[in-house]
């Protein structure tokens, strides 16, 4: 999660980044 909001912050793929963790948090 860590990670993942790291490269959100960055601006790094944030659009995929989003929504793989959605998907990730959803199963």
């Amino acid at each position: 999660a860590g990670l993942v909001g790291f490269i959100i912050e960055c601006g790094y793929l944030n659009g995929e980044v989003i929504r793989l963790d959605g998907a990730l948090r959803m199963q």
